[in-house]
């Protein structure tokens, strides 16, 4: 039997399994014991947590060294998929205000938008005939998590969008993460009656997906990049070259004196000798290589001490290795006093620079900046959509909910100014909960999203530059 539209009973169904899942998730929590020093901001930033929730799990308890203190395992961002997939940010605690209002005042077409939305749901995997069996598949298939987050983030975009009079109509579709699947998927379906097809998340059933349907259909890569040329492909996320691009030029910018330094592995000396070309004076440092000549990457304190001058230093660290961001903050850390100013940035803010070996003292002590596709959020507590969310999903939105709402709220706004491929106003810049989008096309006709942040660690929390 082959694929087909997921109806409104399975996505209850679904739905209904997830909600049970997290409301007993939320009795499972950690215990953490208050060490000497910590306060509330403190713990928050450990766990990745907004200060409220803690407050919420720990009510009438005064946060003092000795005190131990409950956390919900659901809110910890400890999960780090296998996978290239998934590239948006947890970058927290800036305020927000939604700006799409240059597209709200062209919209001219109000006639109802189609939108197909294609997630990994793996629905056959799943017993519907009991919820206590596919809790727990739910609750261990991360793939299954993202793609019910993001269509809770879609529907809540449906509904944002619902204020400007224009109906929807959602189809959502699983491609079961399968080329096979996906495959039939698109050759049992009309797919040309949609405006716009979202997704499929996964690589190999986006490719398909793309090889498969007629050659006028636009196609959204909503959460990852992908090195495919085709022209259909509404490519979302901003590339590595626009992010390293607009890293440097706000270094370019800055007005204060300084003197700059690469740092990197030999498995990005490629990016490093880029950087030395546009800051000839610039100077670099590689990790060490052993005598089998494999790279260690490691640097020892030696390597560079009496390096640093009195005022502004500029650090670039560039390398995938989490340990080797670990080792050069650790030795950074150790340069910086009252005449001695390191700031620390990176072209590519991977997974290196997140994790329980990264110290957020050593990278707010360092003042570090990196380019970024997404902000977040500053308050749960007091933001509206949040609000709306735990309302109807009885749990905070994760990332991906979020990017579900503003990335479909934003697509069909500009439908609704015009065609994708004509429309000048998607030159507009439109901002969001934590996205935001301008549409170019390039040279060859691909249609890319060109919107991107400077972040900045600043006194343990994360700040938006510009």
């Amino acid at each position: 039997m082959g694929m087909r539209n997921l109806n409104i009973s399975i996505i209850s169904c679904l739905f209904t399994i997830f909600f049970v899942n997290s409301i007993q998730s939320q009795t499972d929590f950690i215990i953490h014991k208050v060490k000497k020093n910590q306060d509330l901001e403190k713990i928050s930033i450990i766990y990745d947590l907004d200060k409220n929730i803690i407050l919420k799990f720990n009510p009438n308890t005064e946060i003092k060294k000795g005190v131990k203190l409950k956390i919900p395992k659901i809110y910890k961002s400890d999960v780090e998929l296998e996978s290239n997939l998934f590239e948006i940010q947890d970058s927290t605690k800036i305020n927000f205000e939604s700006n799409p209002k240059n597209l709200i005042d062209n919209i001219t077409n109000y006639s109802k938008k189609k939108l197909a939305v294609l997630l990994p749901f793996r629905t056959k995997k799943i017993n519907f005939d009991s919820i206590n069996d596919s809790k727990e598949l739910i609750k261990n298939d991360k793939l299954l998590n993202i793609s019910l987050e993001f269509l809770f983030g879609v529907q809540m975009a449906l509904d944002s969008f619902s204020n400007y009079g224009i109906d929807v109509d959602l189809s959502v579709f699983d491609t079961a993460a399968e080329k096979s699947a996906t495959y039939e998927l698109i050759q049992e379906n009309d797919f040309t009656k949609y405006d716009l097809l979202i997704g499929p998340l996964t690589s190999d059933a986006f490719e398909i997906a793309l090889s498969s349907i007629p050659s006028d259909i636009k196609i959204v890569s909503p959460l990852s990049k992908t090195n495919l040329e085709n022209i259909n492909i509404v490519h979302t996320i901003p590339n590595d070259e626009l992010l390293f691009n607009k890293m440097i030029s706000f270094i370019e910018r800055d007005t204060v004196s300084s003197e700059k330094f690469i740092i990197s592995d030999s498995y990005n000396k490629k990016i490093s000798d880029k950087i030395k070309k546009i800051f000839p004076n610039a100077h670099q440092f590689f990790s060490e290589i052993n005598d089998s000549g494999v790279d260690t990457r490691t640097m020892v304190y030696d390597s560079l001490d009496s390096t640093f001058v009195k005022g502004r230093n500029i650090v670039f660290l560039e390398t995938k290795d989490q340990g080797f961001v670990s080792n050069i903050t650790s030795i950074l850390n150790s340069f910086v006093n009252d005449t001695v100013e390191i700031v620390l940035t990176t072209t590519n803010k991977n997974r290196a620079f997140e994790g329980s070996n990264i110290s957020n003292y050593y990278m707010s002590n360092l003042n570090f900046h990196y380019p970024s596709i997404n902000r977040s959020i500053s308050s749960f507590k007091d933001n509206n959509f949040v609000k709306k969310y735990f309302s109807r999903y009885n749990s905070y939105p994760s990332k991906y909910a979020i990017r579900g709402h503003d990335l479909t709220l934003d697509l069909l706004i500009r439908l609704s100014c015009g065609d994708l491929d004509t429309n000048n106003l998607n030159l507009y810049q439109s901002e969001y909960i934590e996205n935001r989008f301008r549409y170019v096309k390039d040279s060859d006709g691909r249609y890319r999203n060109n919107s991107a942040y400077i972040m900045k660690f600043q006194d343990l929390t994360l700040i938006e530059i510009e």
